[in-house]
């Protein structure tokens, strides 16, 4: 289990978060980080938080099952035209469900798949979402303010669930 008690999301997260929106993320520069366990896993948790933000603003608060089948759907031809990455559909399209905590969603990560077809989906989801919206300045400030408040919370109850599991345990 990954241990949370040292992870903090700081400005360095949500600006190399903004470099990889904002630029080529085929730039390796863009990647120029610390390899710091905490850090690792503090990018990590805001790449899935924009990810997350970006799915919440597309399709809620009212969203259909069949609205994310036909995303996905589109996603996947959009990026088959580009010969771009394959995304697994039943991986997109459990992320997406989960994070609009669709209760009748019945399959869990990693939907199947393994690890890689989640980055996958994540990043193809995350980036068509992003860049469909067309954010700059004060727009894209915004949505990184609430991936940045969307990673701080989920962190937050996890090191709140991991504190009261020592709690317990010792």
């Amino acid at each position: 289990m990954t241990d949370f008690s040292d992870i903090e999301v700081g400005d360095e997260h949500i600006e190399l978060l903004r470099r990889f929106l904002s630029d080529d993320p085929n730039d390796p520069s863009t990647f120029d980080v610390s390899t710091a366990e905490s850090n690792a896993i503090a990018h990590n948790l805001m790449a899935y938080s924009a990810f997350a933000v970006a799915v919440l603003r597309k399709f809620s608060p009212n969203f259909t099952i069949p609205e994310v089948i036909r995303y996905v759907t589109d996603l996947r031809k959009a990026i088959l035209r580009e010969n771009a990455l394959q995304i697994n559909p039943r991986v997109a399209e459990g992320m997406i469900r989960a994070v609009l905590e669709d209760q009748t969603l019945k399959d869990r990560e990693p939907y199947g798949a393994d690890n890689e077809a989640m980055v996958n989906a994540g990043f193809a989801v995350l980036l068509e979402l992003f860049h469909g919206a067309e954010l700059k300045g004060p727009e894209l400030d915004e949505f990184l303010r609430e991936s940045a408040d969307y990673a701080r919370r989920w962190l937050a109850v996890q090191q709140a669930r991991q504190a009261r599991e020592e709690a317990s345990a010792g």
